[in-house]
């Protein structure tokens, strides 16, 4: 079976430009994605972010984990359901107006 490799590319944002001190969510987002397995491969510096590549592998594509719908899942029944006394239809509630 191939080797599935996944990447991407975040940018994180910092506190003061052209420092290394990230924000507190860009700092948590970072974390997280180091805790899902994800390997930080690049980083490029920018005036107020930082541009960082990350990658996994072993992670099998989504699209053959899921299993097929069935055709006949999808179908519905085309009677309309009542919805209380006057089958769904709009109008007003209550008193009537004078």
């Amino acid at each position: 079976m191939a080797d599935h490799r996944q990447t991407r590319v975040e940018r994180l944002y910092l506190k003061v430009p052209n420092t290394d001190k990230l924000r507190k969510g860009a700092a948590g987002r970072h974390r997280h994605l180091l805790s899902d397995g994800w390997r930080e491969m690049e980083r490029s510096n920018e005036v107020d972010h930082i541009r960082v590549r990350y990658e996994r592998t072993g992670v099998p594509s989504l699209k053959s984990r899921m299993p097929r719908p069935d055709k006949d899942q999808f179908r519905f029944d085309r009677r309309s359901r009542g919805q209380g006394r006057d089958m769904g239809r709009g109008g007003g509630r209550g008193r009537p107006r004078r």
